[in-house]
């Protein structure tokens, strides 16, 4: 009663301020409050803790020992470059916490995992990298086995542990494509819930999966106390699954209808940025879980469809870097404490991002070719990307630059830009190989550490939740008033079987109880609804409800008479700033004529801006293709400089040889000048013998001419002699005496004849 009666003489306090403060606005205007400068935001640096593997049973050497529980030493083996150089002494490096071989996933988890749990129920962002080179472990650190589990399975235990009993039913929340939610009530949640009821797994389906029939897991017990979890609010917790392929972004969660004659790849989605300018991937499926079992039902669909193949170095080696998201959704009560507040504005979601990232690997060690150099060469290229923003985020902060960071030459950092940025917490567990043949290779995971370590962030402040009009303890109303009701009911009927059978039994608590909504906005009259006999509702508990109440209203109106007096100064400032308008309109007319001309000249810069935009496209293209050859020629000075090592030690073997290839060379020159000589010589009695041929040439010529003309005069006298004996012929046979002597004349001219035709 008192409550209420100090309620209503404020409410009239706070009416009379407000006539009083309206005529003080008119006639006396109150001074400008004092700007007061702004405050840098507080940094923190990236957390980067170190975490070192066992040797295996076929490992002998270690190059790693631990200093103290910060530092770790690195000691080069006596195969390494380094060691034959003469700098046998190792070096040390510092990190946040150094976790040895003897160290429990447990205690990882309470370290480094627990926090990032508890600031995601502060509506914080936390992100969690897994780096270090292949088979250093990285896997297990996240992921763990059923009896050993990781910080990823722990991560979910504690969540659902801690919103047991705040859970939203399934559905309220709901993803609305563009990296927020919608809020349903509980009525549409339950028909959503109705057309999904046929696509959940059964437990028979379940237990003859290998994965869940023979997993025997040990939860994590832990939950997260004090005012992390608004007891009058509703949790939900949505998951994805994605990966992170050849600078491709694939969701593991997709449903990819199977198509027996021709399988069609899965589609890579696209990076987008909200209306609060934080990066997402658009078209991923994000799953509602309500427990851990679930969650871990999605874990291991997706790692079924995670690309793993064979090295040398590791039997299944991560080809991509996975990313798997919890996002926890929250959203106050409505007044009643029944349902969830339809207000869209009122629902704070909070991220965590663990992601395993592929080992970095040289292609001289693991052999790789085909597909497994491709993927090598993204893998080492993005990680390359990775650590040049590091650098260039260290180079701004520390010379105070203002370097462009390269986010956009990969997906891995473009996707987690917002973090570096200061949305969230940001840590990395550096997975450490103490094998001796990976020494190399973990020298440079330790100086990317060291560069990471430098690197500070904006922290990230906690998100103010603004439940003003709502009185705390509407869910404990709600459920008293509920457990009230089903009483009431009991003693119904009770009373009605009673009063059949005769017996008078006074009514304990009457039909026309309040609703806790009722209770949220004005003080009850206890006499009216509850009478002595009633032990479910005591006086103690209401008392204390009203005194929680009255604290509530007095900070209410405190905080109304701050926004009163900032609002008094905002309307000084605005009627101030409506008189710099006035001034300002004037000039508008004069100023439209030259805007008309500026906007011409803005549609010509803007075809030239365009034109330059597709130039930048391909200066990025190009720069994108000189980055993989910058890093293919790294990896081409890794095997330059033992190529150099050993030419060093075949160095004195040339030199030894050097002297019998000058005496080789002397007696090769000698030879060289006899042979010259010698056939200087040939040379000039060929060319002797070349004129005496010609002359011989020569001599057989003429000769030729002059039995050609011999054997012409003899034709020629052939001829003439021919002739002779025809016309002799011709006269023997004319003359008396022809017949009288023609044989033997005929035998005279065959003999002539034949002396004729002989030479």
């Amino acid at each position: 009663i008192f409550s209420a009666c100090f309620c209503e003489c404020s409410t009239q306090t706070i009416g009379r301020n407000m006539k009083s403060s309206k005529v003080q606005r008119v006639h006396h205007r109150p001074p400008k409050p004092p700007q007061t400068p702004m405050k840098k935001k507080p940094k923190d640096p990236v957390e980067v803790y170190c975490r070192v593997r066992p040797l295996k049973e076929d490992e002998l050497e270690s190059c790693t020992e631990r200093v103290s529980d910060t530092v770790l030493q690195l000691t080069p083996p006596e195969c390494s470059l380094a060691f034959k150089s003469g700098h046998s002494n190792g070096s040390l490096h510092t990190f946040q916490q150094v976790f040895y071989d003897d160290c429990t996933q447990k205690d990882l988890f309470d370290r480094i995992g627990f926090p990032l749990v508890e600031g995601l129920l502060q509506s914080k962002n936390g992100l969690l990298f897994a780096y270090g080179i292949t088979n250093s472990g990285k896997t297990y650190t996240m992921t763990g086995e059923p009896d050993n589990a990781g910080i990823l399975p722990r991560s979910l235990d504690v969540i659902f542990n801690s919103i047991a009993e705040v859970q939203a039913t399934r559905h309220v929340f709901r993803p609305d494509g563009c990296n927020g939610f919608n809020v349903f009530t509980e009525a549409e949640a339950r028909s959503e819930a109705n057309k999904h009821r046929g696509k959940k797994i059964s437990a028979k389906a379940r237990s003859e999966m290998p994965e869940f029939g023979d997993l025997l897991r040990v939860p994590e017990p832990r939950r997260v106390e004090g005012r992390a979890v608004d007891e009058d609010s509703s949790y939900a917790v949505y998951v994805s699954y994605v990966e992170i392929y050849n600078n491709y972004v694939y969701d593991l969660l997709e449903e990819v209808p199977v198509d027996l004659i021709k399988q069609k790849p899965p589609q890579s989605k696209n990076l987008r940025e909200d209306q609060q300018h934080n990066m997402y991937i658009s078209g991923a499926t994000e799953v509602e879980v309500k427990s851990t079992e679930e969650a871990f039902e999605t874990l291991y669909k997706g790692q079924k469809r995670r690309r793993v193949a064979h090295t040398q170095l590791n039997e299944e080696s991560s080809r991509s870097h996975s990313v798997f998201t919890i996002r926890l959704v929250q959203a106050p009560l409505d007044p009643s404490g029944e349902e969830v507040l339809g207000d869209r504005d009122k629902v704070t979601f909070s991220q965590l991002s663990l992601v395993d990232l592929a080992g970095s690997e040289r292609t001289s060690r693991t052999n790789s070719a085909g597909d497994r150099l491709r993927e090598a060469g993204n893998i080492n290229a993005s990680l390359m990307v990775l650590r040049t923003c590091m650098e260039t985020l260290r180079d701004n902060q520390i010379n105070s630059a203002s370097k462009i960071v390269p986010y956009r030459d990969s997906k891995l950092t473009h996707l987690f830009k917002n973090y570096f940025d200061g949305e969230g917490k940001v840590r990395m567990i550096v997975c450490v190989s103490p094998k001796a043949e990976d020494y190399v290779e973990t020298i440079h995971v330790m100086r990317f550490a060291e560069v990471t370590q430098e690197v500070v962030v904006d922290r990230p402040s906690a998100v103010r939740k603004d439940v003003f009009g709502l009185a705390p303890g509407r869910r404990k109303a709600n459920m008293l008033y509920r457990a009230a009701m089903k009483e009431a009911a009991v003693l119904r009927e009770v009373e009605s079987s009673s009063s059949s059978s005769g017996d008078a039994m006074g009514p304990a608590i009457l039909a026309n109880a309040p609703h806790p909504f009722k209770l949220a906005l004005g003080v009850l009259c206890l006499q009216k609804y509850i009478s002595e006999e009633c032990d479910s509702f005591t006086l103690a508990e209401f008392r204390s409800l009203l005194e929680s109440r009255a604290q509530v209203r007095e900070q209410l109106i405190q905080e109304l008479t701050k926004k009163q007096n900032t609002f008094r100064a905002q309307l000084v400032s605005q009627e101030e700033e409506l008189f710099r308008l006035r001034s300002l309109v004037r000039d508008y007319d004069s100023r439209k004529t030259t805007w008309e001309r500026s906007n011409k000249e803005v549609q010509r810069l803007k075809a030239i801006i365009s034109s330059q935009d597709e130039q930048i496209s391909h200066i990025n293209a190009e720069l994108e293709g000189m980055r993989s050859s910058l890093s293919s020629r790294q990896r081409e000075l890794e095997c330059t400089s033992v190529r150099l090592a050993q030419a060093s030690q075949q160095k004195d073997m040339l030199m030894k040889t050097t002297e019998l290839y000058e005496y080789e060379k002397r007696d090769l020159e000698e030879r060289l000048v006899v042979w010259r000589r010698e056939n200087e010589k040939q040379k000039e009695e060929k060319d002797q013998l070349r004129k005496r041929m010609r002359g011989y040439v020569h001599l057989e010529k003429e000769r030729f001419e002059k039995l050609s003309a011999q054997m012409e005069r003899k034709e020629h006298d052939l001829v003439a002699k021919s002739e002779k004996l025809r016309q002799v012929k011709e006269l023997i046979r004319n003359s008396p005496c022809a017949s009288v002597s023609r044989t033997p004349l005929r035998d005279h001219n065959t003999d002539a004849t034949a002396a004729a035709s002989t030479p």
